[in-house]
């Protein structure tokens, strides 16, 4: 009897700590550079070089809700990804930059961040290695990314 116990305690031991998740730390999703994505017609965009792939329809309708023409115009995104795995989406002609988190089967907008009262002629985004910092250009205009928002930097671009 006790030795059958003792058996059960050690397989319960070992089932239990058998199913105590694992974490993975510290992780770096983070890209040194943006990709430029080209829109396809169906609305898609991949970046081969991350295994990424998503729809930008929905994107371009709400960020265009007003002109649906300009929604079918833009014909291309630029994406980053910071270092806890955060998405930024900006392109031509958008007044914000777009925030999103990765969820099963798609990712999902955690934040739109306005960044300027009239379209943006041509946003970018820099990973500034001095500083370890995600920065928004627009024209002179510099402005810091983090997942709480942006926020203008002084200086603007040199």
């Amino acid at each position: 009897m006790k030795k059958t116990l003792v058996m059960l305690t050690v397989f319960a031991g070992i089932f239990i700590g058998g199913c105590a998740s694992l974490k993975l730390e510290p992780a770096d999703f983070s890209w040194q550079t943006e990709e430029i994505l080209d829109i396809d017609n169906s609305g898609m965009v991949s970046a081969v070089r991350y295994s990424v792939a998503f729809n930008v329809k929905p994107l371009l309708a709400k960020e265009f809700a007003a002109d649906s023409l300009q929604a079918k115009n833009t014909k291309e995104i630029r994406l980053l990804r910071d270092k806890a795995g955060f998405y930024y989406i900006v392109a031509k002609n958008f007044k914000n930059v777009y925030i999103f988190s990765q969820t099963e089967g798609g990712l999902s907008m955690e934040k739109a961040v306005s960044v300027s009262q009239t379209e943006m002629a041509d946003p970018k985004f820099n990973f500034n290695t001095k500083t370890n910092a995600y920065e928004l250009w627009n024209g002179k205009e510099k402005y810091l990314l983090t997942k709480a928002g942006i926020s203008p930097m002084q200086g603007g671009v040199k």
